[in-house]
């Protein structure tokens, strides 16, 4: 995915205080540790609209936290879908310029119906020229018999011989090793998928919330009285489903919580949670369709205070 960078326009206020001003997203206010800070986090694509301060040491300072969207689950025992990465700072060690940065949030992912299983998109903060922040789109999980696809986070394997589990550029890869005639749980942005389970996400407080974002999609149960669905990760994670009657795995809670997944012949993988870049559940054997991966989420803080 290629984006470009320009200064559009110039932030809110009249004039250079010493700290920044800015608009953009929703704007949340608090004090942490003693300091003071402006926090704006964004649901949707948008713009962050600055004006620096002349504070010689924050008065140009950010942090910042951003996160793709997951992968969609794999269908028809179906691997679970690895969990959007994410990239953050701390510290406010960030620099940024006065202007209009933009800020693209990945939308939703299609869970799988077929082969390949789709991956989830990149969400992107521009905080100077020429720099941006990518989250990068979580990994589909397996269709059956197939291996995890790679991304953010790896999707999860279809199978004993299917192939790996998808490898990670940002958190964790999804499972390599499940039991016969089962999917395996997703990768999140804390650990990697084991067995049917998911990997969990991270934690994230710059909206002054305490959410986890980023946990993988449960894997789909085993087929003949195999193992139940697998759980979606903490993180807004999708579970996965199973072809009994009951079973399906749990969903991964978050910022919005996953679905959990369902039980029943060619039930569907349980969805991921909107913005939180969760994984999509696998579905059930016979032909059950992966759940939709969750949308991204980005979020901007800096000082506003001593």
């Amino acid at each position: 995915m290629s984006f470009g960078y320009q200064i559009l326009g110039f932030g809110a206020g009249g004039g250079a205080g010493p700290w920044m001003e800015a608009t953009g997203g929703t704007l949340v206010n608090y004090s942490d540790g003693g300091t003071d800070y402006a926090a704006h986090y964004f649901l949707a694509t948008g713009s962050f609209v600055a004006t620096i301060g002349t504070d010689a040491t924050k008065g140009d300072k950010v942090d910042y936290f951003v996160i793709a969207a997951g992968g969609g689950g794999g269908n028809h025992i179906g691997g679970g879908a690895g969990a959007g990465g994410a990239v953050s700072t701390s510290g406010l060690g960030t620099a940024i310029t006065s202007g209009t940065h933009p800020v693209t949030i990945a939308g939703t992912t299609t869970g799988g119906g077929g082969n390949p299983t789709p991956d989830g998109t990149d969400s992107v903060v521009f905080v100077g020229s020429p720099y941006a922040a990518t989250g990068d789109g979580g990994g589909g999980g397996a269709y059956a018999h197939g291996p995890g696809n790679p991304g953010g986070c790896g999707g999860g394997t279809s199978q004993p011989g299917g192939g790996p589990g998808g490898t990670a550029t940002q958190g964790y890869a999804g499972s390599s090793s499940v039991p016969q005639g089962s999917g395996g749980g997703g990768g999140g942005m804390g650990a990697a998928g084991s067995g049917i389970n998911a990997g969990i996400g991270v934690q994230n407080a710059y909206d002054n919330s305490t959410y986890y974002y980023g946990g993988g999609g449960g894997g789909g149960g085993g087929i003949h009285g195999g193992p139940g669905g697998g759980s979606g990760g903490q993180g807004g994670g999708g579970g996965g489903s199973w072809e009994q009657a009951s079973g399906g795995g749990a969903a991964g809670t978050g910022r919005n919580p996953g679905q959990a997944g369902s039980g029943g012949y060619g039930s569907a993988g349980g969805a991921a949670g909107n913005n939180t870049g969760g994984g999509g559940g696998g579905g059930a054997h016979g032909g059950g369709a992966g759940g939709t991966g969750g949308s991204g989420y980005a979020v901007i803080r800096y000082k506003v205070g001593p």
